[in-house]
C-alpha cells in the first residue's frame, strides 16, 4: 500500500507504451501529463516565476530524426533557451535523433493581478516519414498575488525617492519617474517594514554626481525628515555612457534604537539621459505586455525598468557602502548560509559588485548583474528569489511573501469511513511550489481507498474494517524537495447492520 501512487504511475507508464502512437509529455516525478496539464505558479509580487521542468518523449517507433515545435499564444508564456518570444507568444523545437527524452522549461512572466489563469500548450511533432502528430496540454496558472489595498501590499520598508537633483531636466518627463518609483516599489514590495531611526532634516549626507557623469560630484544633505532609505533619482550624461547607483558613503547607517546596522541610509541612482551603453535611448514603458521587448541588447533602446530595477539594487543592497557586502566583494564570494542552501554554492560577486556566473535555481534567471546569461530569452530583468536571499545576507529582513514559505501539510487528521460506503476527502498542502506530488511513504492505507498523487485526495470504498496509521509525504516542484511527511490514521467502522447481526 506504501508504493500506491508508484503502482499508479507505473499503470499509467504500461498504459503510454501500449499506445505507440502517443507523443508523451511528463514530469519530474515521471506522472503522465497528457491529460491532467501542468501547473504553473505566478508567485506573490514583481518576481521571477519558478520555470516547471517537463520531458517531452517520442512515440515508439517513430522514424528519425524527428522534431517537434512547442508553441503557446498565451503572450506572458516562454520556455527556457534556445527559443523564441514575441507579440504571439513563445516557441521551441526540439531535435530528436534518438528516442530519448528531452527537457523544456515552462515559465511564466508575473503580471500584477491576482487572477489565475488557464491556457492550452501546443506541440506539434512530425517524423523523418512526414507523419505528423499534435498534442494539446492544458495548463493552469495559480496567480499568488495580493489584491490591492491588502495589507501585504503596503506595509513595506520605506524608501523616499526624491528628484530634486536632476540637473539634466530628465525627469521632469512624469512616465520616467514613475518607472522610477515603480522599480523602487518592487523591491521594497519584499522588504519587511522594520522601524528605523528617524533622520532629521541635514542630518543625512548624500554624495551627488555632477551631469556630465562619473567625475565629479557634490554632497546634499536631507530635506526632509525621514526614516528608512532616501534614493536620489537624476540625470546624467557622461562619456561611459552607463547608469549607475551606489550607496552614499560620506552619510549614515540606517539606525535602530540608536545602533548602526550593516546598511546604509541613503544612496543615489543615476540614469544615462541618452541611452544605457549606447545613445539609442530608452524604452519607456511598464506594460506587461512590452516585456519581451525590453531585451537590453547593445543595438536597442534599453528598457528603463530594467535599468532602473538594477542600479536601484546596487544603491539599496549590493554597494561597497553597506558592510556585510563590502567584506563580502572583498573576499570575492557571499557566504550565508540560506543563501548557500538555496544556490547550492556561495555565489560569486565581481569587481562590479555583480553575482557574475550565477543563474537563480528556481526561475532559470540570471541573478544580479548576470542577467544576460540565465537559461530563458533576453527580456525585461526580473527579481529573483536569489537577488532577495542576498539583499536579506546584505542585512535586510524580508516579508513573508510566497516564495519563501516552504511546502507544508496542512491538513491534521481525517474523517472515519464505513466498508462498503464511497469515502472522499483531500489531503491540503500549502508553501512551495504548488506542483505536488503526494505518495504514501510508510503504512498502508484502508484496503479500497487510493492516494491521488496530483491533488492529495483520498477516494474509493473502504472493503475491511480497522484502524490505518500511514505516513503522507508532500513534495513541491523542486527537484531538490524533500518534501514534508505527516501521520495520519483513518478509522473504517463496519456497516451498522454487520455490527447489529454480530
Amino acid at each position: 500500500m506504501g508504493l500506491r501512487c508508484a503502482m499508479i504511475a507505473a499503470v499509467l507508464w504500461s498504459a503510454v507504451t501500449a499506445r505507440a502512437g502517443d507523443i508523451l509529455v511528463e514530469d519530474i516525478f515521471g506522472r503522465r501529463l497528457n491529460e491532467h496539464g501542468l501547473t504553473l505558479v505566478d508567485w506573490e509580487g514583481p518576481i521571477a516565476n519558478p520555470a516547471i521542468k517537463v520531458f517531452v518523449v517520442p512515440p515508439e517507433g517513430v522514424a528519425l530524426p524527428a522534431s517537434a515545435v512547442l508553441t503557446s499564444t498565451q503572450p506572458r508564456v516562454y520556455f527556457n533557451l534556445p527559443s523564441k518570444i514575441g507579440p504571439r507568444g513563445p516557441s521551441k523545437t526540439l531535435t530528436f535523433n534518438t528516442r530519448e527524452k528531452q527537457p523544456v522549461f515552462v515559465s511564466i512572466f508575473p503580471d500584477r493581478e491576482a487572477k489565475n489563469l488557464d491556457f492550452t500548450l501546443q506541440l506539434n511533432f512530425k517524423d523523418a516519414a512526414g507523419k505528423k502528430r499534435t498534442l494539446k496540454i492544458s495548463c493552469h496558472v495559480i496567480d499568488q498575488d495580493k489584491l490591492p489595498g491588502d495589507d501585504a501590499t503596503t506595509s513595506t520598508f520605506p524608501i523616499d525617492v526624491d528628484f530634486s537633483q536632476d540637473r539634466s531636466d530628465f525627469f521632469n518627463d512624469q512616465k520616467k519617474r514613475r518607472l522610477v518609483q515603480q522599480a523602487v516599489h518592487d523591491w521594497a514590495y519584499f522588504l519587511a517594514p522594520v522601524a528605523r531611526d528617524p533622520v532629521r532634516v541635514g542630518e543625512e549626507k548624500t554624495f551627488i554626481w555632477d551631469k556630465d557623469g562619473f567625475k565629479h560630484g557634490h554632497d546634499v544633505t536631507n530635506a526632509q525628515e525621514y526614516s528608512g532609505y532616501l534614493l536620489y533619482a537624476y540625470g546624467i550624461h557622461g562619456p561611459e555612457v552607463r547608469s549607475g547607483g551606489e550607496a552614499s558613503l560620506h552619510g549614515g547607517f540606517q539606525r535602530e534604537n540608536g545602533k548602526d546596522q550593516a546598511v546604509r541610509r541613503s544612496g543615489g541612482y543615476e540614469a544615462e539621459t541618452r541611452g544605457n551603453y549606447n545613445t539609442l535611448g530608452w524604452l519607456i514603458s511598464a506594460a506587461g505586455g512590452d516585456y519581451w521587448k525590453a531585451t537590453n541588447l547593445r543595438k536597442v533602446p534599453n528598457d528603463l525598468l530594467s535599468i532602473a530595477h538594477h542600479e536601484i539594487g546596487h544603491a539599496l543592497f549590493f554597494s561597497s557602502g553597506n558592510t556585510r557586502f563590502a567584506e563580502a566583494q572583498r573576499a570575492g564570494r557571499l557566504d550565508d548560509a540560506a543563501v548557500r542552501d538555496y544556490l547550492g554554492v556561495d555565489p560569486k560577486i565581481d569587481k562590479s559588485a555583480h553575482f557574475a556566473g550565477s543563474i537563480d535555481p528556481a526561475s532559470r534567471c540570471g541573478a544580479f548583474g548576470n542577467e544576460y546569461h540565465g537559461d530563458v530569452p533576453f527580456f525585461r530583468w526580473q527579481i529573483t528569489k536569489l537577488d532577495l536571499l542576498c539583499a536579506q545576507a546584505v542585512g535586510y529582513k524580508l516579508r513573508e511573501t510566497s516564495a519563501f514559505v516552504p511546502v507544508r501539510i496542512t491538513s491534521v487528521s481525517l474523517p472515519g469511513g464505513t466498508v462498503g460506503k464511497a469515502y472522499k476527502d483531500k489531503i491540503d498542502a500549502a508553501g512551495g511550489i504548488p506542483f505536488y506530488q503526494w505518495d504514501v511513504v510508510a503504512g498502508a492505507l484502508p484496503p479500497g481507498l487510493e492516494l491521488d498523487c496530483f491533488d492529495g485526495t483520498l477516494r474509493g470504498t473502504p472493503t475491511i474494517a480497522g484502524v490505518y496509521e500511514f505516513t503522507i509525504r508532500v513534495r513541491d516542484y523542486d527537484e531538490k524537495s524533500r518534501g514534508q511527511t505527516r501521520k495520519l490514521r483513518i478509522e473504517i467502522a463496519r456497516p451498522k447492520s454487520a455490527a447489529v447481526a454480530r
